[in-house]
């Protein structure tokens, strides 16, 4: 009778420990940005870590989502193949509000999605993520006497963009590009997000614009 006490005991508490693992992380306070930053930064460590949850990525967070969405947070990142939100911060499915180009660049396109988000998807929130070894940035920097402009194409036009942001060009007077490769990334960055941040919807809706840069090398997520 004793032992059969004793496995039901150890069965009851095997069941609560998989609710629990199975139970989605969502941030403590949806109307506090600490907690929503906190929620960014946790996820990336626990990536580091190789402890990742995968949370929300499952058939139950299709059907919850199916009828709407409500993103805690908007990122505008790059492009690049190794640069994924969802997983460098270890979030799923309707819990980040994606926006992706090379170079992380804020076109009129890119800006409307980000007022699209914070408006009607009341995410307040808003990361620009760029990236350590990005291409965009390399071409900026490779490029000799603005050569972009004599080949006429899609390229040399995120080239000519990240040339005549303003953040770049002071950053050069400190340091020349070439040897400033750093300096130049973070430079894109923060142009981006003081284009969101002079935004009058990102204003009026109060929302929080944080810098952030990814190491592509190591996997870390560094607040500007």
């Amino acid at each position: 009778m004793k032992t059969k006490i004793i496995l039901l005991f150890f069965v009851l508490l095997s069941v609560l420990g998989c609710k629990k693992q199975e139970e989605p992380v969502t941030a403590k306070n949806d109307n506090n940005k600490a907690d929503r930053l906190e929620q960014l930064l946790t996820g990336n460590q626990r990536f580091l870590d190789g402890k990742s949850i995968h949370p929300h990525q499952d058939k139950q967070t299709v059907l919850a989502n199916q009828d709407g969405q409500k993103p805690f947070a908007v990122v505008v990142t790059c492009s690049d193949s190794r640069v994924s939100p969802e997983i460098v911060f270890d979030q799923g499915i309707g819990d980040l509000f994606v926006i992706r180009n090379a170079g992380n660049l804020i076109s009129d396109i890119d800006m409307g999605s980000i007022e699209y988000a914070v408006e009607h998807l009341d995410a307040k929130l808003i990361v620009i993520l760029g990236h350590t070894e990005c291409g965009a940035v390399k071409a900026y920097i490779n490029d000799k006497d603005g050569a972009y402009k004599k080949h006429f194409n899609h390229i040399d036009n995120i080239v000519e963009t990240i040339a005549q942001e303003n953040e770049e060009i002071e950053a050069d007077k400190i340091s020349p590009k070439a040897g400033n490769y750093l300096g130049a990334i973070d430079a894109n960055i923060k142009h981006s997000a003081k284009m969101v941040q002079d935004n009058p919807i990102v204003k009026e809706h109060k929302a929080t614009i944080v810098s952030m840069r990814y190491d592509v090398h190591t996997g870390k997520v560094t607040q500007l």
